[in-house]
Order: structure tokens, then C-alpha cells, then sequence
């Protein structure tokens, strides 16, 4: 299948959008990733187990707990409570995507709360692919080498958010 209608897929009204692996280097994707994010003005919620704060946003250091305050609580100054799913940017080295997808998955009903995975270029190996093939997440996957700072324009446009 192509990657097209993932992408266009990826971006929906009252969708959150999380950067797993952000960073406060702006050397570095996780950075990028997350600016990207704030310069098209989406709700992003930067996930990073160390950090307090990146580009002046509250992090949040585990995934799902992002996930599990969908639709029902906020979480500081993201305002989950009004969002029904998060599309999730992956910038982790693939053991930790692996790990994280697997931490998603013991989220009640987690299927229907991921809009979207990004496995930016390095994110993912054969065993995160196959994880979220296991998971039942696989026609939500974006890969193949697409990052979003060359796609996602073309995603966001063509689905007229």
C-alpha cells in the first residue's frame, strides 16, 4: 500500500500528536520534529523520559499515560480531555520503539485511541514492524524511510485540517 493515504490519515481534527523522543538539541530530530509540529500550530505533547520542557512545552515521559488521558483528563497544559485519538511521531533507537509499542498496547482499547504511527527514518527495525503488525496497528504504520518534515505538509494539506 502506499504511504499517500497513511500520511493523509495521520493528521485529523481533535487528534493529539506526540513526538516520542523529543529533544531539547536542535541538532538533533527530536527537536525538529517537535518544532515542526508548533509551526503548523498541532497540539503536540513531547515524550521524553528525562526532560521537563522542550520548545516551551510540558513533557510528558511515558506514552501511555498520553494515551490513557484521552478524552478524559488533561495533562498540564495539554488538553487531552478534548481529543480522541494521538498520532505518534517514533525518533527512539528501535529497541525502545519496540518497548513503547508494547507499552501501548496493555492501554484499554488502545487500537481505536492511535490515529497514526510515524517511524521516522532509524525508529524502526524488522521487530517493530513486526510488533505492530502483532498489535493489529500495522495499516496505521508509516515508514519506509518518510519523514515528516518532507511529507507531512503534503499529509496536512491534502486532509484540509
Amino acid at each position: 500500500m502506499s504511504m499517500k493515504p497513511k500520511i493523509k490519515a495521520f493528521f485529523k481534527a481533535n487528534r493529539q500528536y506526540a513526538v516520542s523522543g523529543a529533544s531539547n538539541d536542535p541538532s538533533k530530530f527530536g527537536f525538529k520534529i517537535s518544532k515542526w509540529y508548533l509551526d503548523h500550530e498541532l497540539p503536540v505533547v513531547p515524550v521524553n523520559p528525562k526532560a521537563a520542557e522542550i520548545l516551551g512545552q510540558e513533557v510528558i515521559n511515558s506514552l501511555p499515560s498520553v494515551i490513557e488521558s484521552l478524552g478524559k483528563k488533561d495533562i498540564g497544559q495539554h488538553k487531552l480531555k478534548s481529543m480522541n485519538s494521538v498520532s505518534i511521531s517514533f525518533l527512539t533507537p528501535p529497541s525502545i520503539t519496540t518497548k513503547t509499542l508494547n507499552d501501548i498496547s496493555k492501554v484499554d482499547g488502545f487500537k481505536d485511541l492511535i490515529g497514526g504511527l510515524w517511524f521516522q527514518p532509524g525508529s524502526y527495525d524488522e521487530t517493530v514492524l513486526q510488533t505492530a503488525e502483532d498489535l493489529g496497528l500495522f495499516d496505521k504504520v508509516i515508514f519506509q524511510d518518510e519523514c515528516i518534515l518532507v511529507r507531512g505538509e503534503e499529509g496536512l494539506y491534502s486532509s484540509n485540517l
